[in-house]
């Protein structure tokens, strides 16, 4: 049903675009018509593009802006690897309402339970969906301070009014149709924060 709202529209917005040609006189009233039949849908989209290139440029990606030695261990990415291949020395986890720990302990991965946390530092969360341009971040925090010594942001574009309004008519309800070029998977993005900004 979607789609058939979609080229109902379409074709409407094409009927009254020949429309409006037709009638216009003289011929350079036609052409001011089709250029603005042509970006009344796209401009803002175009804008909103060129934006998001310039704020992935300002803000997007990795950026470290103190490094932590002598970490050994931090809370936020509870994963065995980065014990037995990173050489922290414990990483923890909140698991509402209490914590739990994964250490080495006689060669052994050991995993406890309603632990009281020992972290320095966490990997968190932000996001802000507030508007068309979407933001998450993964940050690194010192707990004891707010410090924020290195973030991972992630910005994406939700389109002009055109495919906003196009894709409300979609099973999916539309989303993000324009992202900074170098986004790699959430696991990706975290392990490099992690591993950049905390050494053991």
């Amino acid at each position: 049903m979607g789609g058939l709202a979609v080229l109902f529209l379409l074709g409407l917005y094409f009927v009254l675009t020949v429309v409006a040609t037709v009638r216009a006189k003289p011929i350079w009233v036609k052409g001011l018509v089709l250029l603005a039949a042509l970006l009344i849908p796209t401009a803002d989209a175009v804008y909103g593009r060129y934006k998001l290139k310039q704020m992935c440029a300002a803000e997007g990606g990795l950026k470290v802006y103190r490094v932590a030695y002598g970490v050994e261990g931090f809370m936020g990415y509870a994963d065995e690897g980065m014990i037995t291949k990173h050489g922290f020395q414990f990483v923890e986890q909140k698991n509402s309402p209490y914590y739990y720990r994964l250490s080495k302990q006689s060669g052994e991965i050991v995993r406890e339970d309603k632990v009281s946390p020992k972290s320095k530092y966490q990997l968190r969360e932000s996001y802000d969906d507030t508007s068309i341009y979407r933001r998450s971040q993964f940050l690194i925090e010192d707990i004891a301070t707010g410090e924020i010594l290195a973030t991972d942001t992630r910005l994406t574009f939700e389109g002009g009014w055109a495919e906003r309004f196009l894709a409300q008519f979609s099973d999916s309800n539309g989303g993000n149709v324009a992202f900074c070029s170098d986004n790699p998977y959430p696991e990706i993005r975290t392990k490099n924060l992690i591993l950049n900004t905390l050494k053991n």
